[in-house]
């Protein structure tokens, strides 16, 4: 069948009328589209930082019926405006919420904004419809509860700050701070304002301890189970690095010891943790009470399977060094009793060692790195397991040694090569 061809004589007064004004709505409809478009995306990428209301003010003009270029303009005048003049934040807001019921940034905005102006009840209002439309977001439930806490209601205030806070950690500072400023000193109180969350507990413990309260801080953190502590590795350090920072050695061992992957691992007073290096323990500062051991240029440090005093395996140094090496990084923190007597010894080893400064070790106090014993240095060249044993006393507040391999420092512009291996084992301290 053919098709049809439809033809318009344009030269007849009707036909020519009808084009005319389908042109003229076609123009006239790209025309607020176009006044639309400019005026949604003026709002969509807008710099609420410039605080320019005339922006604001043209954007809505161009697009009065979009939610978002009122939401822009209210918040301009919120950054602008006087207290007297919330009126027309709130309208704004309100217009935004009228035309996009179900967006919770406008209800969230306008519930902010009603506070402000004095009428806190249609403020909560509408901060709980934020919450409905986004009840996992942070930030609805950050502004509720901030309401709420205003006005004196804090256990629903502290309910809704601690979702925000589990939603958005960077929120928990402001938590904790918020909790302190309600709560002061009551710690029962403080423990119901953080929650049950284990990690919150862990970041407040923490938190209080830089606050220099640190009975408080350990409280929480003991209000942890035995399998939550276990679970709270990454607070758990930190507690104890922080703690260690203060001289507390005893009770970062308690906290460590509560965390360690094994028995093997724990600490006690007076107790050298792997002193024979049979363990396969990490010794880095992921075990803050075992051997910390670092290498340095021109020597190699590490467990010698091979040879041991007691046992199967030693720690081996071997040394290169034709200019100088001042500083021996290798050494175990260990908690000690105070005012208390002690006998420490090892077992060494060398091998062609030939230096004027050979390696020894050093007692420290820990919480000043003062000197309490030195060993002899370990003899030139080569020597079978030799004992060497030193006594020293720690002080009334001594809470932790460092056992330290050191050697003497060379002196300025001098060399002090040192080559050769030397072998230790079988660390040990005892009461006297």
């Amino acid at each position: 069948m053919p098709q049809e061809l439809i033809q318009l004589n344009s030269r007849r007064t009707v036909t020519r009328v009808f084009l005319i004004l389908t042109i003229g709505l076609a123009v006239f409809w790209c025309y607020f589209v176009l006044q639309w478009y400019l005026g949604n995306t003026m709002a969509e990428y807008f710099d609420t930082a410039e605080n320019s209301v005339d922006k604001a003010k043209l954007a809505s003009s161009l697009a009065p019926n979009d939610p978002l270029t009122h939401w822009r303009l209210g918040t301009v005048y919120q950054q602008k405006l006087t207290p007297d003049q919330s009126a027309l934040i709130v309208a704004e807001y309100e217009k935004a919420v009228s035309l996009s019921p179900n967006d919770y940034r406008f209800w969230m905005s306008l519930g902010i904004a009603l506070e402000q102006a004095g009428d806190v009840g249609r403020g909560e209002r509408a901060l709980r419809k934020s919450v409905e439309l986004a009840p996992s977001y942070a930030w609805p439930r950050w502004y509720l509860g901030n309401l709420l806490l205003r006005s004196g209601r804090y256990n629903e205030a502290f309910s809704d700050l601690q979702f925000a806070a589990q939603s958005d950690s960077e929120l928990k500072p402001q938590l904790f701070r918020l909790a302190i400023e309600i709560y002061g000193n009551d710690i029962a109180a403080l423990k119901v304002a953080i929650g049950d969350d284990p990690t919150a507990k862990s970041e407040f413990a923490l938190y209080l301890l830089q606050q220099n309260r640190v009975e408080d801080g350990l409280v929480i953190w003991n209000s942890l189970s035995d399998s939550q502590k276990k679970d709270q590795q990454t607070g758990a350090n930190a507690l104890i690095t922080s703690l260690i920072g203060l001289n507390r050695f005893h009770d970062a061992m308690k906290i460590w010891n509560s965390v360690a992957p094994s028995d093997a691992f724990k600490a006690d007073l007076g107790h050298v943790v792997d002193g024979g290096f049979e363990e396969t323990i990490s010794h880095s500062k992921d075990t803050p009470f075992g051997w910390q051991v670092n290498a340095a240029p021109q020597m190699q440090i590490g467990i010698d399977p091979q040879k041991a005093h007691n046992g199967m395996r030693s720690l081996r140094l071997v040394f290169q060094v034709r200019a100088r090496l001042d500083f021996l990084d290798a050494y175990e923190l260990v908690p000690v009793a105070p005012s208390t007597q002690y006998e420490f010894e090892c077992y060494v080893r060398t091998e062609k060692l030939q230096s004027g400064d050979t390696p020894f070790v050093q007692i420290l106090n820990a919480s000043d790195q003062s000197v309490l014993a030195s060993s002899s240095e370990a003899p030139n060249g080569d020597s079978d397991w030799n004992r060497t044993s030193v006594s020293f006393k720690t002080g009334d507040k001594t809470e932790a040694i460092k056992i330290h391999l050191a050697r003497t420092p060379c002196e300025k512009d001098k060399i002090c090569p040192i080559f050769g291996a030397v072998w230790y084992d079988d660390f040990s301290i005892k009461r006297q």
